[in-house]
């Protein structure tokens, strides 16, 4: 591995804009990508976050558009598509960051905010424009951006756009780009699906895997804990307690439940904040910074909303439920342990979880160390007691022939302790039809309401 940038060929302003940043050694991704991709080539590339992905498709996308010093329209020839707003942000950021000392505009759009500034924008011209596949879509329809001058297509993030169901959207955006000369696609896993769509939108590509076939477990911590889902909550707040740590992030599986945990760490004085892709741009923008200041909150996340955002420091990755696909593990935990420091990561495993469990170890070639944890045993956390005693009054009854109902069975009432207050149905009136007859309409009810409303209008001769 080369030991410096100015191997690659860069310009000067690159070089003084990476200087800034501290960054001295490229990674792996960007020693195998950016020669290839300054050379005009096709990439394939498979990588975790946190490895330099962006900067490996950031800084030769910025080398060629200096290269054409003629070209000063400002029209768009670098077209970044990313799954979500906050990565499409965090990638305008860095693309900002590398070309401070260049004339090259760059811009992002997305859903969640207004579109008449980011319209505004793109009147004014722009290089580089990082967008979300809806929002672009959108703008796209109305004539506000056009594609015919894009010579360069970056897809970040592929495999997650083929879990969200955007795939279908970003084959209209790489149709209606039919003039660019080059295309790259960035994975964090290479399922035959992306494989599928790699080979319609990429001319001979070179592949570029620099996912580790391991998790360094020197610098990672990692255990699992045998808990059915009913109690899961439980455990986890009294782990929160017990666990002397700094930035802790957990993972759940579906929006519902990041708000309920979220919640209901709230509830014993703990701060916690939901992240999560209901949310608007607002709260979201919100979250994340909150989890980058001094004094961070819990942060309760899915892997949609979490895919791709770099946080630093974080000691503690807890997965409140474990990943339907081995890789994303791999993800999660990748969140800590970084630029050489110790993290730890626990797992909750529920009974019907212990394959996903077996899947990861396969893939990571690991066995979890199981950790014993008592979580009846509440020490100095009354409110974890008292929530414990109201979850047992609610509990159903022995059945009629003595047998006790089974442990493991997960009830919807028991998963959590907030639970949705049963709105009261409203009875609607009935509305009576009323025959309106000629004894209605007689000299006796000829000042009523009725009369007038029913009564033949009266007509003059003339």
């Amino acid at each position: 591995m080369d030991s410096s940038f100015d191997s690659f060929g860069l310009a000067r302003p690159i070089l003084r804009a990476i200087e800034s940043r501290g960054y001295t050694t490229p990674t792996r991704i960007q020693v195998d990508s950016i020669p290839l991709i300054l050379n005009g080539k096709d990439v394939l590339g498979c990588a975790q976050t946190g490895t330099g992905k962006t900067a490996a498709f950031a800084l030769p996308a910025i080398q060629q558009l200096l290269a054409k010093e003629d070209d000063a329209s400002h029209s768009l020839r670098v077209l970044v598509l990313a799954p979500t707003r906050e990565l499409a942000v965090q990638i305008n950021e860095c693309f900002e960051a590398y070309s401070r000392h260049t004339n090259v505009r760059q811009t992002v759009i997305h859903g969640g905010v207004g579109a008449m500034p980011q319209i505004q924008r793109l009147r004014k011209g722009m290089d580089i424009v990082v967008a979300t596949p809806g929002r672009l879509l959108d703008l796209l329809a109305q004539g506000h951006v056009h594609l015919d001058d894009v010579q360069l297509l970056v897809v970040d993030e592929a495999d997650m756009m083929l879990d969200m169901g955007f795939i279908d959207d970003v084959s209209k955006i790489v149709n209606s780009a039919n003039n660019r000369k080059q295309t790259l696609l960035f994975s964090a896993t290479l399922p035959e699906e992306i494989l599928s769509v790699a080979d319609q939108w990429l001319n001979t590509p070179k592949t570029v895997n620099v996912v580790p076939d391991a998790i360094p477990i020197h610098l990672i911590k990692q255990s699992v804990i045998y808990v059915e889902n009913i109690n899961k909550d439980l455990l986890l707040i009294q782990y929160l307690f017990a666990t002397p740590r700094a930035r802790t992030l957990i993972f759940v599986r579906t929006k519902k439940d990041a708000e309920r945990v979220a919640k209901n760490i709230n509830l014993v004085n703990l701060d916690a904040l939901p992240l999560h892709g209901n949310k608007s741009q607002g709260r979201r923008r919100k979250a994340i910074d909150a989890f980058k200041s001094n004094e961070p909150p819990i942060l309760v996340a899915t892997d949609v909303a979490a895919r791709g955002l770099d946080f630093e420091n974080i000691s503690h990755v807890i997965n409140y439920s474990l990943p339907e696909y081995p890789e994303f593990y791999i993800h999660r935990v990748g969140r800590t342990g970084r630029a050489g420091a110790k993290g730890e990561a626990i797992s909750l495993c529920a009974s019907h979880e212990r394959y996903h469990l077996q899947q990861i170890e396969a893939l990571a070639g690991i066995t979890l160390r199981v950790k014993q944890w008592n979580f009846d045993d509440f020490g100095n956390f009354p409110q974890l007691e008292r929530a414990h005693q109201k979850r047992k009054k609610t509990r159903k009854p022995l059945e009629a022939n003595g047998d006790s109902a089974p442990l493991d069975r997960e009830e919807p009432e028991q998963s959590g302790w907030v639970k949705g207050k049963k709105k009261k149905k409203k009875k609607k009136k009935k509305r009576r039809s009323r025959v309106i007859t000629m004894d209605d309409i007689n000299s006796k009810a000829a000042h009523t309401k009725a009369a007038g409303k029913f009564a033949p209008k009266k007509r003059s001769l003339d």
